[in-house]
């Protein structure tokens, strides 16, 4: 524990006065078994309140040398791994067995739809749950191996309702032995998920069965089945790309009101490695920021969007070390590109980036210069350009377009591009990629543009050898202007349509999902979805991880953000002696996580905060570039700055704002030197 250290008790109990106050009662529930014995179930309130007694065993060093008056809250990973402890403790007691089960309602406050039965067995046995649906295809039914400790996730429930479970004992040829069953009644939906899925069609075997809708900005995350009834959500709503599911049952989740001054579109810098009980395992801090895409690679590290805030943004590719934060790898579309479309702020667009390790390239869609993009990743070199050569014409990066075998639709203001496994892969020089062709050209208009009225899911067949590409099979749907991806299902020969934005809505929908026979091209399910959405993807957690306690290791915040800078002399004895404003800004608030400071303001409204000591002088500055698009003037959302590299000092916190200092009557008194300290958080 050389990395943690104990907090006050009366830190613990005002975090629990803010968190739990006046806002849910913390009742217990006691319910009878029809054949004996009972269940005891928690609201997710009482466990936050347990669990907060155990703050102290996780909270980081950094925040030790803080005192402030400054209000303080709690991080989402100290939260989940407070939480996690409380049920191992729970479980260890020996309190509570098959008969005497303990059941907490949305055990992470994360996902209200959930659920996490506790109790121990006399003897190792394997577990099946279910939660029951309105049709048989649509129960919930997960196995879990054979143990003695049993943490059970209940998936799959219903909002507004008694949802029946039924846990059972199975020997070891799987047949029951014992069960039990009882109701989980939850709350009413969010605004935002009633009455969005319209079922218009829909076939008894889908390929999937459960469909995750995510992004855009009107809607929670969410989970719908066949009916078109949600199974779950998330009760946070991440920034407006969504959630990006990773390999072992996480997903990749970007923080919506956390971000750093953009160009354009403020860009998080706070993004979480979560499960999906809303467990976060790691937080990472990405100083120019994240979005658009997260994409796992071989190994584990992130590939996502980043930006270069060199007069642009959105134009960068980084790789995020899963374990460090550290950014490993990247790349600045400027650097393989030339000149002739770097006329606009957000010049290319990166909207997705994919990894393949048995060639070492990287997939890139660039959504405003209308091309897919295959670079090699050990030498950052472009090996091809899937675009309308007419597009290119005159400029020095024709030799690197694919050139058309036959008839080639090309794509416009296309997104999320992925290669998919060709049939024979005897010859690696050949490829295939499923690309959304919203076939759209307003953010970037095309001469050669042929105004099509539909968008398209479409499948190329390219060869490297020849530098050739051909159209193999396109999926029509709806025209769509921003947004959606595609998805090929190869063992069920389906494809999917996740057409996230309309450009009209369609029926009162604005965006809508279609699977189709990927032979025959017929439309086999279809469904509406009246907010629209940035993506969709079948919903796919691993409950095997969730009935397991987290495993974190190293530190749980990695990567950096802005940290303050030493300001000279001259300028320290300035800023003491200059006159100061009040604060005149009802947008600006403060928050501290840690070691992080969050101002909160409208977008690039805090140019400069100054950290003013006895000894010397410091500054974040946040005044190094400018909003250029009238839609993100008003944003508001906070902006975050890491303090370990404070030197031991009080430091008195002043704003610049528009150009005149303004007083905060806040302060840090840092008692700590930290730069004397060997730090977990990495450069």
């Amino acid at each position: 524990m050389d990395n943690y250290f104990v907090s006050s008790c009366k830190r613990v109990k005002d975090w629990i006065c803010r968190q739990f106050g006046q806002k849910e009662k913390k009742t217990v529930h006691h319910k009878k078994f029809a054949n004996g014995g009972e269940v005891i179930v928690w609201e997710t309130g009482r466990a936050g309140e347990e669990a907060a007694s155990y703050e102290n065993l996780f909270l980081r060093k950094e925040i030790a040398g803080f005192r402030t008056n400054i209000r303080r809250e709690q991080s989402c990973s100290i939260k989940s791994l407070t939480r996690d402890y409380l049920y191992k403790q729970l479980l260890s007691s020996g309190e509570y067995t098959f008969d005497h089960m303990l059941v907490i309602k949305d055990p992470y406050g994360e996902a209200p739809l959930t659920a996490l039965a506790l109790f121990i067995l006399e003897e190792p046995a394997r577990v099946r749950v279910t939660t029951k649906g309105n049709l048989e295809v649509t129960d919930f039914v997960t196995e879990l191996p054979k143990k003695k400790e049993h943490r059970v996730p209940i998936l799959g429930m219903y909002a507004e309702k008694a949802n029946d479970i039924v846990i059972e004992i199975l020997d070891d040829e799987g047949n029951c032995v014992k069960s039990h069953t009882f109701t989980i009644r939850t709350k009413r939906l969010p605004k935002s998920l009633r009455n969005v899925i319209t079922v218009k069609k829909w076939t008894d075997k889908p390929a999937y069965s459960n469909i995750m809708i995510n992004g855009g900005v009107k809607i929670h995350t969410c989970v719908f089945d066949i009916e078109g009834k949600i199974r779950y959500y998330l009760s946070r709503k991440p920034r407006g790309y969504g959630i990006f599911p990773l390999s072992d049952g996480h997903f990749f989740y970007m923080e919506k009101y956390i971000s750093v001054p953009s160009y354009s579109n403020p860009q998080t810098v706070e993004s979480y490695d979560m499960d999906y009980f809303g467990r976060v395992f790691r937080t990472y801090l990405t100083e120019k920021g994240v979005h658009h895409t997260a994409e796992e690679k071989a190994g584990g590290n992130i590939l996502t969007g980043s930006n270069s805030m060199l007069e642009h943004t959105e134009d960068c590719v980084i790789e995020i070390d899963r374990q460090t934060g550290e950014i490993v790898w990247q790349l600045n579309m400027a650097e393989i590109f030339d000149e002739t479309y770097q006329n606009m702020m957000d010049w290319c667009h990166v909207n997705s980036a994919a990894y393949y390790e048995k060639d070492r390239t990287i997939l890139i869609s660039l959504r405003n210069v209308h091309a897919v993009i295959c670079v090699d990743y050990d030498t950052k070199k472009l090996r091809w350009i899937l675009s309308d050569p007419k597009f290119w014409e005159g400029t020095k990066m024709t030799p690197y377009l694919l050139q058309p075998e036959g008839d080639v639709k090309w794509c416009y203001q296309q997104h999320a591009a992925f290669e998919i496994a060709l049939p024979d892969e005897s010859n690696p020089q050949k490829k295939r990629i499923i690309v959304y062709d919203n076939h759209w050209a307003k953010r970037r208009k095309a001469k050669s543009f042929d105004k099509d009225p539909l968008s398209y899911v479409s499948f190329y067949d390219i060869d490297e050898e020849k530098k050739t590409v051909s159209l193999h099979k396109r999926f029509a749907g709806p025209k769509t202007r921003i947004r959606a991806n595609g998805i090929y299902v190869p063992d069920k020969k389906r494809v999917y349509n996740m057409a996230g934005s309309y450009a009209e809505p369609v029926d009162g929908d604005g965006g809508g999902i279609f699977e189709y026979d990927y032979e025959t091209g017929e439309v086999l399910s279809e469904f509406g979805v009246k907010p629209g959405f940035f993506r969709a993807y079948p919903f796919e957690p691993n409950v095997q991880e969730l009935a397991e306690p987290m495993q974190v290791t190293g530190d749980y915040q990695v990567g950096q953000i802005k940290q303050p800078q030493e300001i000279s002399s001259s300028k320290y004895c300035k800023l003491k002696s200059e006159k100061k404003h009040h604060i005149k800004s009802a947008a600006i608030e403060y928050e501290m996580q840690e070691d992080l400071l969050f101002v909160n303001n409208v977008d690039h409204e805090v140019e400069k905060v100054y950290f003013i000591g006895d000894k010397g002088g410091y500054q974040v500055d946040f005044d190094d570039t400018y909003q250029t698009m009238d839609v993100f003037r008003t944003m508001v959302y906070k902006v975050a700055m890491q303090l370990t590299n404070l030197p031991k000092d009080k430091y008195k916190i002043y704003l610049q704002v528009k150009g005149e200092l303004q007083t905060t009557k806040k302060y840090i008194d840092n008692i700590t030197d930290f730069q004397a300290k060997t730090l977990i958080i990495r450069s």
